[in-house]
């Protein structure tokens, strides 16, 4: 792994642009998280509620339906070094391919507390992802 680095993927039914709020929206993110401020527009502030802890951030770019990034940092205790969060969603046919990175952390202890971080916050990403309707082709 390394020490700056953190990748999770999975797959999950559904297309791209029926997924895309789930890390974009205040509405979505809510849906996996304790709750967001976010809007899908470069240099819009972004807050997000992680149980007690909140992070803070800018969002960095956006290609919809396929991409957002935010700079992020702890409310609190920052990190002490600038990190991005990023989301990118691939269509496979009728499924998604959805892959969170985050980079940036000052070492392997701060990267290792955050990939424990994230695969649980993932996995609610992917279990709200899962139990979205699937649209049917017309």
């Amino acid at each position: 792994m390394d020490d700056r680095r953190i990748e999770l993927q999975a797959e999950v039914d559904g297309h791209r642009a029926d997924l895309f709020a789930l890390v974009s929206s205040p509405e979505g993110m809510a849906r996996w998280l304790d709750g967001a401020q976010i809007s899908a527009t470069p240099g819009t502030p972004v807050r997000l509620q992680l149980r007690d802890a909140v992070a803070v951030g800018t969002v960095l770019a956006v290609d919809a339906p396929q991409h957002l990034s935010i700079a992020w940092d702890w409310e609190g205790e920052p990190l002490g070094c600038p990190s991005v969060l990023a989301f990118d969603l691939i269509d496979h046919g009728a499924r998604t391919h959805l892959t969170l990175r985050h980079i940036g952390f000052p070492g392997r202890a701060s990267t290792e507390l955050h990939a424990a971080l994230w695969r649980y916050w993932f996995e609610r990403l992917v279990t709200a992802a899962r139990a979205l309707p699937v649209a049917t082709p017309a």
